[in-house]
């Protein structure tokens, strides 16, 4: 659909988020941006999430071979609010983490936040965010753990994959964009994209007088 006028690179290697993109008609390349997501002090939970997706973003387009590309970068963690704060949870890793999770996230409501960073040459990073809100189905562990050996969302935020076995243990969800879910908002990656074009096929060439 679209004909982008330089390389688009995806800054992860994610299976998940190579996937939709691939859904899109998009030719791209995909890479792991020279960038560790540590906390960062004085950021919250929300903060932190758009802070990585900005850095990541940047730190690949820092790197000589890609400077002149359009870099595409996100990041995505749930937010769960409380008396203390908003908590982020990320990837489990491991079984034990995944059941963790969802019984911590069961019977609840939760933000599933996803922040997407689009970087040009010679232009401010675009930065914007989806929310989605997932309401999770009650469950005890015997349930969680058979949907963690149905489903083995040991690398997904939250430890559920709605485009799988995720019915099982999500309740409705409510937001602008659901296919964030899956990884990457693809309605708001294509506005992103499709103002970046407009963009660069109004400006003017290099070097023009004014």
């Amino acid at each position: 659909m679209l004909h982008l006028p330089v390389r688009l690179v995806l800054a992860s290697t994610s299976r998940y988020r190579r996937a939709q993109l691939q859904r899109l008609g998009l030719t791209f390349a995909a890479v792991a941006p020279p960038y560790e997501e540590l906390p960062r002090p004085g950021l919250d939970a929300r903060q932190l999430i758009d802070h990585h997706a900005r850095e990541k973003a940047l730190a690949l387009q820092a790197v000589s071979e890609y400077a002149g590309d359009w870099i595409l970068a996100a990041d995505q963690g749930v937010v769960v609010d409380g008396p203390g704060g908003a908590r982020l949870l990320g990837k489990p890793g491991t079984v034990e983490a995944a059941v963790a999770q969802l019984l911590d996230l069961a019977d609840k409501t939760h933000e599933l936040r996803t922040t997407v960073a689009l970087a040009l040459p010679g232009r401010p990073v675009d930065v914007r965010t989806s929310s989605v809100q997932v309401t999770m189905r009650p469950m005890d562990r015997q349930w969680a753990e058979r949907y963690v050996a149905l489903d083995e969302p040991l690398d997904c935020a939250g430890s559920y994959k709605i485009e799988a076995g995720g019915p099982w243990v999500i309740a409705a969800c409510h937001g602008s964009d659901p296919t964030a879910i899956e990884g990457l908002p693809l309605l708001l990656v294509v506005e992103m994209l499709r103002e970046a074009l407009q963009y660069s096929e109004s400006a003017e060439p290099a070097g023009a007088s004014t």
